[in-house]
């Protein structure tokens, strides 16, 4: 067996496996935290197998085509974080209202020190907003808005750290990210944001079935124009 064969073939026994999970959880084969750190092994190890696909299609290439590919995918990162950190935190702030200041004490209100996680993630301050956002879950674990937005500036972390040469850190961000889009979206099915992350994650992990299944409850909740213009270049490569 070639080598794509082989990688291919694990990919797709870690793909299916991730898939059964839940079906296993709901027989009542596997308990909720073998449901975690199954789905946290298979996210990562499905992960390393397709950066693994994707260096075969790039091993013939020249240093600096492989360069340019790279330099093209953390410009891709970069426009995904402004549009995210940008236009999704304008949203977040126009909806708080006008009485509520940001303050960072601890007087503020759930929604303020979400905001105020959020912003610390645009900032470009990313383990200060995961901190803040676990003080949040902490209180309030089921709270979809932090749920979504840790996950997201995970995504985005894994994404600095795979730009950076680091697969295995990349790959268990991006795993942790996963657990976290999957919380949200279980504590708020109609929350778009959670949706929108989550859909691009699975079809950066090659999940297109599922990706799907996002991008139609997506577009049938009617999103804003931010997140639609964030999710409509991978709803257009689904092809859903």
């Amino acid at each position: 067996m070639t080598d794509r064969a082989s990688l291919e073939a694990e990919q797709k026994f870690l793909l299916d496996s991730l898939d059964g999970l839940d079906d296993e959880l709901a027989a009542g084969e596997i308990d909720q935290e073998s449901f975690e750190q199954l789905k946290a092994d298979y996210t990562v190890r499905a992960a390393r197998v397709e950066r693994r696909l994707r260096g075969l299609e790039t091993d013939q290439t020249t240093p600096a085509a492989r360069s340019g590919i790279g330099r093209a995918g953390w410009v891709v990162g970069l426009i995904a974080f402004g549009i995210a950190s940008g236009l999704l935190l304008a949203r977040f702030a126009g909806e708080r209202g006008v009485d509520d200041n940001i303050t960072g004490s601890i007087d503020e209100s759930p929604r303020q020190q979400v905001f105020r996680c959020q912003t610390l993630g645009a900032e470009g301050e990313l383990l200060a907003s995961f901190e803040c956002f676990d003080d949040v879950l902490e209180r309030d674990p089921d709270n979809a808005q932090a749920l979504a937005y840790r996950g997201w500036y995970g995504v985005l972390a894994s994404g600095s750290a795979q730009a950076a040469g680091q697969d295995d850190a990349a790959a268990e961000l991006l795993a942790a990210a996963g657990v976290n889009l999957d919380s949200a979206v279980e504590a708020d099915p109609t929350y778009v944001d959670a949706r929108a992350f989550r859909m691009i994650v699975l079809e950066r992990l090659g999940r297109v079935e599922l990706a799907c299944d996002d991008a139609d409850v997506l577009v049938d909740l009617n999103p804003p124009a931010q997140i639609l213009q964030l999710t409509a270049p991978v709803i257009e490569r689904l092809g859903c």
